[in-house]
């Protein structure tokens, strides 16, 4: 039976106690479903339908009290405690960056890029970011799975026609002081990608399919445009949600096979890449990943010099004398900001400071992973493990580089490394992290059923289907 007026009047009366609005729909579902189920009790007690409603309401008790009860436990949750953890992160990364800053300043560099000024508003501007996120309603990129990879993708195309080049490879776009790097927007394609996911789950197998294709021309885009980095920072990412959804049977159907199909494809693929490479060049950077003092004044340089700052260090403190020193801060004034910030912490503070910053890196994973896989929507878990395995790609590549492994060059250490487009961007994803998180557990995924064509009738809520396909 259906609810009748009364049922809908009591369940607005519930609700105008209700401060938080996105929690409306839900209760007054709840609350409709309760009344219903009650009256159906009454009926087959032998009650009239009237006399059912007038019970099942009188049951339910008095709107007001029920809707200030309910507005007492729904509540946004304000998610203090990874907040607590972005914002010292954060704080930990701006001082950093200013007392770098000012190392920069006494060598003598006085370019608009080392100014105070233009950092301070860097930082006020990925804070920004950071709150504008956080309020913001995730469900939106669910809602509109194309608007941000049609973004990306003009972005790119507009950084190739009119960017300014740097060192002859790679594109920017200038927008006065501040530029865009596509090296640091690559951060958001797995986030992207996972709204085109979300809105195929509903196709089943087919879905599956196409989010795999999809994907693929994802990787083409990054291939093109981007960097080394940012493929494997996606594949990572896309890699653990496609999983996850084959697990979880987010796509309705067993998509195993499909699954186990595309992992075959992907490393097929990077064989084939690798393959592409000419011999000399595989060779030389496996010898260099493992021996960089193999060709120290070459490709080893950098990372030669790396772990010899490791092996300098202390465990509490300035490390012991090393030369090379003031040569990286002349050569690179702005590389052990962005890329080598981790060893530059060892050597000069200690490897108690580094490991300080990585367990605060951990445990801020850890605590969104535990929340990641409690979230009640799909579309809450897939937006949450989608940007979560973004972080962790970016740590653990940079881990690797700062250690003196350069496998390919890192992108950035969230919330800690310098770069506009980066920290603005990693804010960005921390915001809509804990966004998701704050308000998760109302959301409702738009649910269709996925039928199994090869079935002739199939009974779903309460109709009979027939195929005739």
């Amino acid at each position: 039976m259906n609810s009748s007026e009364q049922f809908k009047q009591y369940t607005e009366k519930v609700c105008e106690q209700i401060r938080w609005k996105k929690a409306h729909s839900i209760v007054a579902q709840e609350i409709e479903n309760h009344l219903i189920d009650q009256k159906n009790a009454y009926i087959d007690m032998g009650d009239s339908e009237s006399t059912a409603e007038e019970k099942a309401l009188l049951q339910m008790g008095d709107p007001v009290t029920v809707g200030a009860a309910l507005d007492s436990t729904h509540k946004p949750a304000p998610q203090w405690g990874m907040m607590g953890l972005v914002m010292v992160l954060f704080a930990i990364g701006a001082c950093i960056q200013f007392h770098f800053l000012t190392d920069i300043l006494d060598e003598g560099y006085r370019n608009s890029a080392y100014s105070v000024p233009l950092t301070a508003a860097l930082f006020l501007f990925c804070f920004a970011a950071f709150i504008v996120a956080y309020f913001l309603d995730f469900s939106f990129f669910g809602k509109h799975p194309y608007l941000l990879p049609v973004t990306l993708l003009a972005l790119d195309i507009l950084a190739q026609m009119i960017g300014a080049t740097s060192n002859g490879t790679y594109m920017w776009l200038c927008l006065g002081p501040f530029s865009i790097s596509p090296i640091s927007i690559t951060i958001l394609f797995p986030f992207a990608f996972c709204g085109i996911a979300y809105h195929m789950r509903n196709k089943g197998k087919y879905g599956y399919l196409l989010s795999g294709i999809i994907a693929a021309v994802f990787c083409l885009v990054l291939l093109t445009f981007h960097s080394s980095g940012g493929i494997l920072l996606f594949l990572f990412s896309a890699g653990i949600l496609m999983i996850t959804a084959a697990r979880k049977g987010w796509f309705g159907e067993n998509v195993r096979p499909l699954l186990l199909f595309f992992l075959i494809a992907g490393i097929i693929g990077m064989v084939v890449l690798l393959y592409a490479l000419p011999y000399r060049y595989r060779l030389e950077r496996l010898v260099y990943l493992l021996h960089p003092e193999a060709d120290p004044t070459g490709a080893g340089y950098i990372p030669s010099l790396l772990q010899g700052m490791l092996e300098n260090s202390v465990f509490l403190g300035k490390g012991a004398s090393f030369p090379e020193w003031d040569v990286l801060k002349a050569v690179m004034p702005t590389m052990y900001r962005s890329d080598y910030i981790l060893t530059f912490i060892t050597y000069q503070y200690g490897w108690a400071a580094t490991i300080t910053i990585l367990l605060l890196l951990i445990a801020f994973l850890v605590f969104g992973f535990r929340k990641c896989f409690r979230q009640k929507s799909v579309l809450g878990q897939m937006v949450s493990l989608c940007i979560l395995c973004t972080f962790t790609a970016e740590i653990l590549l940079y881990v690797l580089v700062n250690l003196g492994y350069t496998i390919v060059a890192p992108i950035a250490l969230p919330f800690l490394s310098y770069g506009t487009t980066a920290l603005s961007l990693n804010m960005f994803l921390a915001g809509i992290l804990l966004s998701t998180f704050r308000t998760g557990e109302v959301y409702q995924d738009n649910v269709k059923p996925v039928l199994n064509e090869r079935k002739f009738i199939q009974w779903d809520d309460g109709k009979l289907i027939i195929s005739f396909r």
